[in-house]
């Protein structure tokens, strides 16, 4: 169900996400400049497909703060994108447009979610 690839997996997802949205949003840096150092950092750190996981979550940690508006919603947002990656991993593998997509579905299952609760 939940090994030990699939939490990683789901980490990695999740550090990307709050990550890019920290750096952007709390550093100052544009919301490119924080993608660029997040998925560089993970190619350079982590195996091909904990960086390209990473690096899919990362573009959910370049929303907007009117669409993530605080570290909370980047983590709950970070949760999703983890778990998308993981139901996701053998649908439509190695197909381009993969990665932006699940950042753009995760992004509004979190904007939903919070607009039950917020």
């Amino acid at each position: 169900m939940f090994d030990k690839k699939k939490a990683t997996t789901f980490i990695c997802a999740f550090l990307g996400t709050v990550i890019t949205w920290y750096i952007q949003h709390e550093m100052g840096y544009s919301a490119i400049i924080a993608n660029g150092i997040v998925g560089v950092l993970a190619g350079i750190l982590l195996t091909a497909p904990l960086a390209g996981a990473t690096y899919t979550a990362s573009f959910v940690g370049m929303s907007g703060i009117a669409v993530l508006p605080s570290i909370g919603a980047a983590a709950l947002a970070g949760a999703v994108v983890g778990i998308v990656i993981i139901l996701t991993a053998e649908i439509y593998a190695g197909i381009g447009g993969k990665g932006g997509t699940t950042a753009a579905f995760s992004v509004q299952v979190s904007r939903f979610i919070m607009s039950i609760f917020g």
